[in-house]
């Protein structure tokens, strides 16, 4: 699509703005939510395996 159609349609649609931001927002707490859940899983594995970690 080219840049003129593109924001002809977004001043069509007053809303898209908001729903963009708000979809960014998201996508960054999904992304911060599986980065936590990856590190319960490394912990909680290290512990039920009694792993010893080098410091």
């Amino acid at each position: 699509m080219a840049e003129g159609q593109k924001s002809e349609r977004m001043s069509r649609v007053p809303w898209e703005p908001y729903v963009a931001r708000l979809w960014d927002r998201w996508t960054a707490l999904e992304r911060d939510w599986r980065s936590v859940a990856v590190g319960a899983m490394i912990v909680g594995s290290i512990a039920l395996l009694d792993l010893q970690v080098p410091w």
